[in-house]
């Protein structure tokens, strides 16, 4: 059973590089069922949801989303902003209480329960952690210009973010809120609650958990489900 937490599921974003293949990846068919309603059933299915917040593009997909989940599955929608950032603090101002409280991209439909407790279980005792996976090719930082070799990172050092990220939500609420006062931008919500003071602590998945961002990601996807027992 993994500890009781609020679940933040971020489905407002504009899918620009699925480049038309389907209207909306959240709601994209895999196996027959949608992916934000998978997303969602691996949170469920760790035994400590407590509390489900969507974010969403405009009311048209609210209501798609809403029909995809199932009634009674979310607690409270919240319209996004113009960016990732601006949509995760809008969604820890809905959220209640001051217990943790999981951040994922809907998009990541393939996440397991158990890689889900792990994170949850870590950042009981820390009060940050996110679900990664270390990197397999050797990376390279670009020059200032883009064109060039600037530094080879060492590998065993570089892992790759993913999502949920796991914190306590007066925390992370206090970083997002820091960070928009600030005028600053942050990719995820690790660096936002880094840049913040606090340690987050990084946890390997049980098995692969990829972004669908582009077409072929879907095929993908199926493929690792399939392939799953």
């Amino acid at each position: 059973m993994a500890p009781p937490f609020t679940l933040v599921l971020l489905a407002a974003g504009s899918a620009r590089r699925m480049e038309g293949a389907v209207a909306d990846k959240t709601l994209a068919p895999l196996l027959g069922e949608p992916v934000i309603a998978r997303a969602r059933a691996a949170f469920a299915a760790t035994g400590g949801l407590t509390r489900t917040v969507v974010t969403y593009r405009d009311d048209a997909q609210r209501e798609r989303l809403a029909a995809a989940l199932g009634q009674g599955k979310v607690d409270a929608w919240v319209r996004g902003g113009a960016d990732r950032q601006d949509s995760v603090l809008a969604a820890l101002e809905a959220c209640e209480g001051d217990g943790l409280v999981a951040l994922h991209d809907a998009a990541r439909p393939l996440v397991l329960p158990s890689s889900i407790r792990k994170v949850l279980d870590r950042a009981a005792v820390t009060g940050a952690a996110i679900l990664a996976s270390r990197a397999t090719d050797t990376v390279k930082l670009a020059s200032e210009q883009g064109d060039a070799i600037a530094a080879s990172p060492e590998r065993a050092r570089v892992w790759i973010a993913e999502t949920p990220q796991v914190f306590r939500l007066a925390a992370v609420r206090a970083a997002y809120r820091k960070a928009a006062a600030e005028g600053r931008r942050v990719t995820d919500d690790a660096a936002a609650v880094s840049a913040a003071g606090q340690e987050v602590a990084l946890v390997e998945g049980d098995g692969p958990n990829p972004k669908l961002t582009r077409p072929a990601d879907l095929a993908i996807a199926e493929a690792i489900l399939r392939s799953r027992p």
